[in-house]
């Protein structure tokens, strides 16, 4: 079977001030329709945040009804979405009875994500595990209420609890419950990130972490997704197994335009959780990675949502299933309607340069200043040569030494001495004899006003 998994589009992203819409659309559009059918996709699936706020724009909204709409009817490709923590999980369901009859699963309740959607290909049965992004509490809830303690226990292959025991699991015994994960590496982002992440504890034995009375326990989100995990996979077992899941693995790459699914590290969810699931499609994080393993994977945002990801290529990621369960990865780029560029250099040579201003015309611009001087109206004059310069960044001025004794004199300047500092630090130049008059008049105008 062959899948093309993708997530965190953002629809109705706003990036500073700038509609994105008409990018997001151009993309699906140019890339992402043409590529079901080159490529010959059999199912499309979403791992969460299809928007970029509970309550969307009308323009993203009516952006993914038409992608709905043209999955079902006219590619005829089923698609299976989950929400993400942007998402508003019962809105983005809304309907979800009526989509599902013609093959697109949008999932947005944790009930959902508590039975398998199947599907069929020439090499058998495939399961679908897809948990929405939610509470520690309704995963745990739900899972009790399917009564997930029999059947995973009767299945689940049992690892040693660190609550129960606090012996250091030997080395040669760890390495095993990373077989299926196989890089050298993988210890160091699990164990010792997990371990090292708000005291986070280890995965338990399945009947420590399933038989325990949650009144009493304070279930964090690594311990909720490792519950459902061994749920999950117990009952797919003789079937090849597909998880979607939103959530931060630990290990990944941020970047600044995620926002932060819990404080600390207590958020994060260790890779081995999805080790026994032949696929997970993982949503989040936006630069494109794999986390340990080539099939335990973030396929990254539909496009750039901040500067600091300029540099990381936008890819949608073609996962290839075989009878056997293994996947071959293939990675197809994204191309926007408008480049991401951060430029560095002195004011004045930015100014200069033509061949920049051709280049970049149409580029989401940064531009980082060297200049140690103020520049007045810098935005106003780059924004003439970069109509989508976004972001002015000072850092020639933020590097600059101050002098503490200076900076006490500084306190001591009354107002008027104050202003013509500023004034020669913004020009570069004194203030002429005549400007200094008129500033002495100025002042005591005010002050008039003020005893007035």
């Amino acid at each position: 079977m062959r899948i093309l998994h993708t997530a965190d589009w953002h629809l109705g992203r706003l990036f500073y001030n700038e509609h994105l819409t008409t990018d997001q659309a151009h993309v699906l559009e140019h890339q992402f329709f043409p590529l079901l059918k080159d490529e010959n996709i059999d199912l499309v699936v979403l791992s969460g945040d299809v928007f970029d706020r509970s309550v969307p724009p009308i323009e993203a909204i009516e952006l993914w009804d038409s992608v709905l709409h043209r999955l079902a009817f006219t590619e005829k490709i089923p698609m299976v979405v989950i929400s993400g923590n942007h998402d508003s999980g019962p809105r983005l369901a809304m309907g979800h009875s009526a989509w599902e009859t013609h093959g697109i699963h949008l999932l947005g309740h944790t009930h959902q994500g508590m039975e398998p959607i199947t599907f069929q290909d020439a090499h058998g049965q495939l399961d679908v595990w897809a948990l929405p992004y939610g509470e520690v509490r309704d995963i745990d809830t739900e899972l009790n209420r399917v009564g997930m303690i029999g059947k995973a226990i009767e299945t689940a292959k049992p690892i040693e609890s660190s609550r129960s025991s606090k012996k250091r699991r030997p080395q040669a015994e760890s390495a095993d419950l990373f077989a299926a994960l196989s890089d050298e590496d993988i210890t160091n982002l699990d164990n010792d990130s997990y371990k090292d992440n708000a005291n986070m504890s280890s995965i338990d034995t399945v009947e420590n972490d399933i038989c325990v009375d949650t009144n009493k326990y304070n279930m964090t989100i690594a311990d909720a997704y490792q519950r459902w995990a061994s749920y999950a996979t117990s009952r797919s077992q003789g079937h090849r197994s597909l998880c979607l899941a939103h959530a931060f693995v630990a290990g990944g790459t941020e970047s600044e335009s995620e926002r932060p699914l819990m404080v600390g590290g207590s958020g994060q969810v260790p890779t081995m959780v999805f080790k026994d699931f032949h696929y997970t499609a993982l949503g989040h994080l936006h630069k494109p990675q794999r986390i340990g393993s080539d099939h335990i994977r973030y396929s990254g945002s539909l496009l750039t949502y901040s500067f600091d990801e300029v540099g990381y290529s936008k890819s949608f990621t073609i996962v290839d299933i075989d009878n056997k369960g293994s996947t071959t990865i293939s990675e197809i780029p994204i191309v926007g309607r408008r480049q991401f560029v951060s430029l560095t250099g002195y004011f004045d040579d930015l100014l200069a340069d033509e061949s920049l201003h051709i280049q970049h015309h149409n580029d989401y611009v940064e531009v980082r200043l060297l200049d140690a001087v103020p520049i007045v109206d810098g935005m106003r004059r780059l924004r003439k040569i970069f109509p989508y310069c976004m972001r002015l960044e000072l850092v020639g001025r933020m590097e600059v030494v101050r002098d503490t004794t200076g900076a006490k004199r500084f306190k001591e300047l009354n107002e008027k001495d104050l202003f013509a500092q500023f004034a020669k630090e913004a020009r570069n130049e004194e203030l002429s004899q005549e400007e200094l008059d008129y500033m002495e008049h100025l002042w005591h105008r005010v002050l008039r006003e003020e005893e007035a």
